[in-house]
């Protein structure tokens, strides 16, 4: 089950925004050893501060948070061009209301590959599936993000392998990337495809912006 987070209901929702946080910080930096702003038991980064839209993937029988990931549009402050522009290679800075970012996507290391085929978690599918209906609704050309190598792989056997804005760059102990999917039908076809997801995983038609104001 998909959960949408914004500025204006994360108040309501504090526990799933704490399990959140938590997640980010057993798999950034206690799995990945990533160099990222610590508090207490949690990962929280400027970006969370600048109103950004969060998805989460819930087990519906237990309320267990399975994955999240943020997304930004990238005409404000975004990972990519703020933090990591050196993935931009010689192309400069993307800024365009039709393309938004994807950050923090991570999975729960525990949870079972679910019912997914090609060794790809069902939860790792329904969050992008997610993104592919919000963005289609939004009549957005793109999502970009900054991943590491490993996470690349994993988005080509989910049937989305994207494509490089730049060559990958080391940074610290991760080979970074920079990609970016075109936000299409067909893309979206394929993921669930993939994932053997059936239907709509979000209200019909909800846009990015409706999700931003939505209560």
């Amino acid at each position: 089950m998909l959960k949408i987070i914004n500025m204006t209901n994360k108040a309501d929702n504090q526990a799933e925004m704490a399990a959140m946080f938590r997640l980010r910080k057993r798999v950034f930096h206690d799995l990945l050893r990533w160099d990222v702003t610590l508090r207490d038991d949690m990962e929280i980064d400027a970006f969370d501060n600048a109103n950004p839209l969060y998805l989460l993937c819930i087990e519906p029988a237990t309320g267990k948070l399975q994955g999240s990931l943020r997304l930004l549009p990238t005409l404000g402050p975004n990972m990519l061009a703020d933090t990591f522009p050196v993935l931009l290679g010689e192309g400069g800075e993307i800024r365009s209301a039709a393309i938004w970012e994807s950050s923090r996507f991570c999975i729960d290391p525990d949870i079972s590959l679910g019912r997914s085929s090609n060794q790809i978690t069902l939860t790792a599918a329904e969050l992008m599936c997610g993104v592919g209906e919000m963005g289609l609704a939004s009549g957005l050309s793109h999502i970009v993000t900054v991943t590491d190598v490993f996470l690349e792989r994993m988005f080509r056997r989910m049937g989305c392998p994207g494509q490089r804005i730049a060559a990958p760059c080391r940074i610290g102990s991760v080979d970074a990337v920079a990609l970016a999917w075109e936000v299409s039908e067909t893309l979206l076809a394929t993921m669930k495809q993939v994932a053997r997801i059936e239907g709509k995983l979000l209200p019909a038609a909800l846009s990015l912006d409706a999700a931003q104001r939505a209560a």
